[in-house]
């Protein structure tokens, strides 16, 4: 499940910064990043544009040939969390506690 949020709106709409969550019910992985509207993309007066608008707008400008580059991105990290093993940070090993 993929979840867009606009955090910041730039010269009247030509610009976002945005955030996309993604996860598979057992694991959450967010990225963010700036996206530059191509001409013609954006088509409502500023005042009239709604977050679901640059939502929509974003999503099909950053697909291309029905795939969008930034959630297929997530999906593979997602499948790498799903077939990682969790270990200990490695400046850790070998330490000891005094109880």
């Amino acid at each position: 499940m993929f979840t867009w949020k606009i955090l910041e709106i730039f010269d009247q709409a030509k610009s976002v910064k945005y955030r996309l969550s993604a996860t598979d019910g057992k694991n959450t992985l967010d990225t963010e990043g700036n996206h530059i509207f191509a001409v013609g993309t954006v088509n409502l007066p500023f005042l009239e544009i709604k977050e679901a608008n640059l939502i929509d707008w974003l999503e099909k400008d950053t697909t291309c040939n029905d795939i969008n580059l930034i959630k297929l991105n997530l999906e593979k990290q997602l499948k790498e969390l799903e077939n990682s093993q969790k270990v200990e940070f490695p400046w850790l090993a070998n330490t000891f506690t005094v109880e």
